[in-house]
């Protein structure tokens, strides 16, 4: 699988991981933390866009980013819940 593909699919399975995570009932988050995950998730999708769209110059180093900045929006949410992402 192309290297750029297998980035996206790993962005997409961080963000329906998070959504899985806010629509459970008993989820109860912090504001800033809600913040945080939104803002990375936002600056996710102008990487994403910018890869497609070809702004970016240096794909592999920009879905790095992209990544790990779903990572970190993901463990923003499930941090105190025992379930993280490396």
């Amino acid at each position: 699988m192309k290297y750029e593909t297998e980035q996206a699919l790993r962005i997409k399975s961080l963000a329906m991981d998070v959504i899985e995570a806010l629509m459970k009932d008993q989820s109860d988050y912090e504001q800033k933390d809600l913040k945080q995950a939104t803002e990375l998730f936002a600056r996710c999708v102008c990487d994403l866009v910018n890869v497609y769209t070809n702004i970016s110059e240096d794909h592999d180093t920009t879905l790095r980013g992209t990544v790990v900045k779903a990572k970190v929006g993901y463990n923003a949410l499930v941090k105190d819940r025992s379930i993280t992402r490396e």
